[in-house]
């Protein structure tokens, strides 16, 4: 071994070790400074002293947000609002694809019966497109329920991607990945009292009626995408199901 070649796996050696060792320091438990017995010691601060804060929100009202609680309506009117996804497998002009059109409104009827099963929740009305503003805020999206009577707004995002895998002697095969964010936004306090990420996936088989692996993908992520709507939706039930009621 020449003296270069000697060189070179000496700090071959030398950077795998640093590294090794780096990684044990950090798998061992790190003492923080705030449980230390002298910042245990320190007085209790409970406002904030940034003016920025105070510009935004006063004191005042974090505590009264933060000591009080929020009663949800005994029958709510549930406006219902989807992000824009990413584009999927239905290409750069997926929103003028019939079949994508087809898709939002399973989404929303998914949604929608899975949120009308609770005693709770007694109308979901999607917000229609011509009121989402342009600039999207918690301000703005509260007033564009207002103006649809809505106890609640319900935002959620679709987000996902999907795998396909050619074999020679079996079915090809799709896997899709879907991760759905829901949002609930009390209108009269503006807080937000429920908000969820789930993800579930799904595994789909090329069938004979599939002209090419593209719809067998579709299929996978249609799938995904409706066992993460239904899942989300079944916690938001049980979330309202759990909380305090007005009048109850």
């Amino acid at each position: 071994m020449n003296l270069g070649s000697m060189k070179t796996s000496h700090l071959f050696v030398f950077l795998f070790g640093s590294a090794f060792l780096s990684g044990c320091e950090s798998m061992r438990p790190q003492r923080t400074s705030m449980s230390t017995p002298e910042y245990a010691a320190r007085e209790p601060i409970g406002t904030s002293l940034f003016t920025s804060d105070q510009a935004v929100l006063s004191d005042d009202a974090v505590n009264k947000i933060l000591s009080s609680k929020l009663e949800l309506p005994a029958k709510a009117k549930i406006a219902l609002m989807k992000f824009p996804d990413v584009q999927g497998s239905y290409g750069r002009y997926y929103f003028q694809n019939e079949e994508y059109l087809k898709l939002q409104e399973a989404q929303v009827n998914a949604l929608s019966e899975a949120l009308l099963a609770s005693d709770h929740i007694m109308e979901v009305i999607p917000l229609p497109s011509l009121m989402i503003p342009r600039q999207l805020s918690i301000p703005t999206l509260r007033e564009a329920a207002v103006r649809m009577q809505a106890d609640s707004l319900l935002v959620y995002r679709i987000a996902g991607n999907a795998y396909t895998q050619y074999r020679v002697f079996a079915k090809d095969k799709a896997k899709a990945y879907s991760t759905c964010e829901l949002v609930l936004l009390d209108i009269r306090t503006g807080l937000v009292p429920f908000a969820r990420v789930v993800t579930r996936e799904r595994l789909e088989l090329k069938q004979p009626a599939d002209l090419d692996l593209t719809e067998t993908t579709r299929r996978a992520e249609e799938g995904a995408t409706t066992d993460a709507l239904k899942a989300a939706a079944d916690e938001l039930v049980s979330f309202v199901k759990s909380v305090p009621r007005k009048g109850i």
